[in-house]
């Protein structure tokens, strides 16, 4: 398979066919997720505060959703107040949602304050994906790390850097993460179970599991959990 890496670098290269497929390594990554007691219980109540406010027109729900995701995934977003009334005025931002407008990202992500823009990139594909996880994938450190470990040249660090920074363009980012779950046999998977999937495994102590075989990143500063 040969994916075209477009916007001016890395066009017509070809990226790894499927060598493995780990939709077994996945399950049992998963399985072992779990049993992760505190992160499961982190997810399920920011996904029963979705379920019962799903929508934005109460102000005080969104801020409560704004900054519990803040605190949890420590996202570093300064002035969650802000943030909420910057989410407040987007407009059809349900209806977005709902049709996985890929294009929300960006536009909950950049904001002012204090006449100052701020990205705050990864907390706004954690939002899109508790409100539609079937429709948008979480951007985080460790998937990028990933990403960039099977996607990127090593031999070329100036590439390698262009496609770490390309990774934080959303349309970009879906795309090399598709690429990844069609080519390794997981997109028969969701969206939320792929994430759960990839950071899983790199956070698990004890284990080594498939994916961190054939992409290996430096867990020098990841905290990893017994299981």
């Amino acid at each position: 398979m040969e994916i075209l890496f477009s916007n001016g670098f890395g066009k017509g290269e070809k990226v790894i066919d499927m060598k493995k497929n780990l939709l077994k390594d996945a399950q049992a990554v998963l399985n072992a997720y779990k049993k992760m007691e505190t992160y499961q219980i982190q997810e399920n109540v920011l996904q029963t505060l979705v379920k019962e406010f799903p929508d934005h027109k109460n102000k005080a729900a969104i801020e409560v959703k704004v900054k519990l995701l803040n605190l949890l995934y420590s996202t570093n977003v300064r002035a969650t107040n802000n943030m909420t009334k910057h989410i407040l005025e987007i407009k059809d931002i349900d209806k977005r949602l709902k049709n996985g407008d890929k294009t929300l990202v960006p536009e909950i992500a950049n904001i002012k304050i204090n006449d100052k823009t701020y990205n705050f990139y990864s907390f706004a594909t954690k939002y899109c994906a508790y409100h539609e996880p079937d429709k948008f994938p979480i951007y985080d450190n460790i998937v990028a790390n990933v990403l960039t470990a099977l996607y990127a040249d090593k031999n070329k660090k100036e590439f390698e850097k262009k496609f770490e920074k390309k990774l934080r363009e959303y349309d970009y980012y879906v795309q090399v993460y598709d690429t990844f779950m069609k080519e390794y046999g997981l997109d028969g998977l969701t969206y939320r179970k792929v994430d759960n999937y990839i950071w899983g495994a790199y956070k698990i102590a004890g284990v080594d599991f498939e994916i961190e075989k054939i992409a290996p990143i430096d867990k020098s500063k990841i905290i990893e959990v017994e299981i």
